[in-house]
């Protein structure tokens, strides 16, 4: 379900961006949600494109002075921000707090940002709702800079989304929940982070999509 910090619960309208990863990304991340930083920041060439400077495993990072190391640890940090929040939006996504919330990771003017609020609309019109499954995880592959804007990077995360969506307001006739979507999905997005006072989401494009399992890399904290 959730996702984009894990990915199907943003792509119930048919140009919905995924946010998981996904969230999504269910932003899932480490062996139960949480982040793992398989890899690392890289530098990027005068050309604006990125090549690999160093890999910085998430068990032993250098020193936070490190310039690279800092965007690490800030995007990390952002990634989940987003996915906390993206659960507490899809929760409830009624509650205009819990929505604000979440938009607040990303930039105003993006285009995810509008896919995003239309989505969590159509779940309240719905009234459909949430959670998350008990293997949510996320996994940030790489971090690349980008050399035109040193305020802008795009991080690499794959992540599985095992959550459901279901219908708030009303049970089947015999009681039981209404199930909407429980089929588990994982995808890699590649989401653009610019800086502004914080860090936040301009935009996210879906490179691999895998339903029914989990195709992301392991973490190594699994």
């Amino acid at each position: 379900m959730s996702a984009s910090p894990c990915s199907r619960l943003a792509c119930p309208l048919p140009a919905a961006v995924v946010l998981f990863l996904f969230v999504s990304l269910s932003a899932c991340g480490g062996a139960r949600g949480g982040p793992d930083v398989s890899k690392g920041v890289l530098t990027p060439t005068s050309a604006g494109t990125a090549v690999p400077r160093q890999l910085l495993p998430s068990t032993s990072l250098p020193s936070a002075s490190d310039p690279a190391t800092a965007v690490l640890r800030e995007i990390t940090a952002a990634q989940e921000r987003y996915y906390q929040s993206f659960q507490v939006a899809v929760a409830h996504p009624g509650d205009q707090r819990g929505v604000e919330g979440l938009l607040a990771s990303y930039t105003a003017s993006g285009e995810p940002a509008r896919r995003v609020r239309a989505w969590l609309r159509y779940l309240a019109d719905s009234g459909f709702a949430a959670r998350s499954g008990l293997e949510n995880r996320y996994v940030i592959e790489k971090i690349d800079a980008v050399a035109a804007d040193p305020e802008r990077v795009v991080a690499t995360v794959c992540g599985f989304d095992d959550g459901v969506i279901f219908d708030a307001r009303q049970k089947a006739p015999d009681g039981s929940e209404i199930v909407v979507d429980d089929v588990p999905l994982s995808q890699r997005t590649l989401f653009t982070w610019v800086k502004r006072d914080t860090w936040q989401i301009d935009a996210a494009q879906v490179l691999n999509t895998w339903e029914g399992r989990d195709g992301c890399p392991p973490s190594k904290r699994s």
